[in-house]
């Protein structure tokens, strides 16, 4: 397992946390198809993994215009950074297969990120939102 639900806070708002859990259980399965060099499998949760995050990103950026969240350029802007980072991983991982590159990505950048942007934005984002 990469990353337990509990590792990633709850802010308190049920679309977001849904959203969270859904990403951490694709996490998840993604790490465990690497290990096993499952490449077919692999190739499909990266897929799957490319729309879950636009789809995260775009509905939590729909809700801060929508509430006029104070602090929307900030958290926009480093949903925009892992956008483009995770797009460089997606497509290195479609032109040579690297089991090993993504799970650095996963370990390194992907998990951590999340677990710091949770906490200090969506967590600020959620207290606005409400449930």
């Amino acid at each position: 397992m990469l990353i337990k639900p509990g590792d990633v806070q709850k802010v308190g708002n049920l679309l977001m946390d849904a959203v969270h859990e859904e990403e951490i259980r694709l996490l998840n399965e993604l790490y465990e198809a690497l290990l096993k060099k499952d490449l077919k499998k692999c190739d499909e949760l990266m897929d799957e993994l490319l729309v879950d995050l636009e789809d995260h990103f775009t509905t939590e950026e729909e809700l801060m215009r929508e509430f006029e969240f104070f602090a929307y350029p900030m958290h926009k802007a480093e949903h925009d950074q892992m956008r483009q980072r995770f797009k460089e991983v997606y497509d290195a991982w479609k032109k040579n297969k690297n089991t090993e590159e993504v799970v650095r990505f996963l370990k390194e950048e992907m998990v951590p990120w999340l677990k710091s942007h949770v906490a200090r934005w969506d967590s600020t984002t959620a207290q606005q939102l409400g449930d």
